[in-house]
């Protein structure tokens, strides 16, 4: 089935319908090698280091449309399922490696207890308090009562609308996705990673925001979002390559959407630590009552991936597992 992909700028020079060429260029570049190499994935359950005539996919770029600035292209994906490893769209497995990469709002934020406050101030919920989930079903539903939403709102709000639909994706998908087992899945981060972090660049200049939206059948979702602060955090961040198995205490999660903090022994600064982390959505529904449950014990293994600034401090980390806690 053909899959339109719209990579959708707004703020600073977009606004202008221009971008900065060199952050432009480099945008692309690594969008492209991303989303050929997702391709390969899809078709193969591997994808190569390098891209050659013999081994791109016809991911095709399409003529712009006028927008504040839109990039779109083109997945073709004409393959019988039949013969290819995994058979979910582009869209789907940007929304998988985005679970990763980006990282997840926290409980304060989607709590949101100053988003009904807002509301109100602009008329637009008179009564009662709101979350921010509530205004993002809202916006799921109608795409213009985004329009409503305060212009200090909205980042948060598209933000939300992305992982929900990330969310829904990946549980509309789950038999296909797990096909995709704990190395290959490791792969696709280590893959994939350093690329968004290239593609980040487009938005020091050239945009406040992005939105990754993927059109299926005349149905649209948005599969990813970033503005300059999330950004600048995924250009200087560096995602391990491999695992590490730590024994931690579980401090915080959120059952929803798999944000949580953890505190681990970090010998590396002769203390603990205490981190935030992110549950990918495809694993959360059979991991989550090992971490709820864990909040109850003293320690549990996680298995995650370390996300460190350049100096090589973790700041977070993305889990990929849970093994039993420790026998006393």
């Amino acid at each position: 089935m053909q899959e339109a992909l719209t990579f959708h700028f707004e703020g600073s020079l977009a606004d202008e319908h221009k971008l900065n060429f060199y952050e432009s260029a480099r945008f692309q570049y690594a969008a492209a090698r991303l989303l050929v190499k997702l391709a390969q994935f899809r078709q193969h359950g591997k994808f190569n280091k390098n891209i050659s005539s013999k081994s791109n996919f016809d991911v095709n770029i399409l003529v712009p449309t006028r927008g504040s600035f839109n990039i779109n292209v083109e997945d073709e994906h004409q393959g019988n399922p039949d013969n290819q490893f995994i058979d979910v769209s582009l869209g789907d497995l940007v929304s998988f490696v985005s679970e990763r990469v980006v990282e997840k709002l926290d409980e304060t934020s989607l709590k949101g207890s100053g988003v009904g406050k807002a509301l109100r101030a602009k008329d637009v919920q008179p009564d009662g308090d709101s979350t921010v989930d509530d205004i993002v079903q809202k916006v799921i539903a109608d795409g213009g009562a985004l329009a409503d939403i305060p212009s200090n709102l909205r980042a948060l709000v598209k933000r939300r609308v992305a992982e929900v639909s990330r969310e829904e994706s990946l549980l509309h998908k789950s038999a296909s996705i797990s096909k995709i087992d704990f190395a290959r899945g490791q792969n696709l981060v280590s893959m994939a990673a350093p690329l968004m972090s290239e593609m980040a660049t487009a938005l020091r200049r050239s945009a406040d925001t992005l939105e990754v939206k993927s059109n299926t059948a005349g149905v649209s979702r948005t599969v990813l979002f970033l503005d300059q602060r999330m950004a600048s955090e995924i250009e200087t961040a560096v995602v391990d390559e491999d695992v590490t198995l730590i024994l931690c205490n579980v401090i915080q999660f959120n059952k929803d959407n798999g944000w949580g903090k953890i505190r681990f022994d970090n010998t590396s600064n002769n203390g603990s630590d205490l981190v935030s982390f992110s549950v990918p959505y495809d694993i959360l529904p059979y991991t989550k009552q090992t971490l709820i449950a864990a909040m109850n014990k003293d320690q549990v293994y996680i298995q995650a991936y370390f996300v460190r600034d350049r100096a090589g401090r973790v700041n977070r980390l993305i889990v990929a597992g849970i093994l039993p806690a420790p026998s006393t």
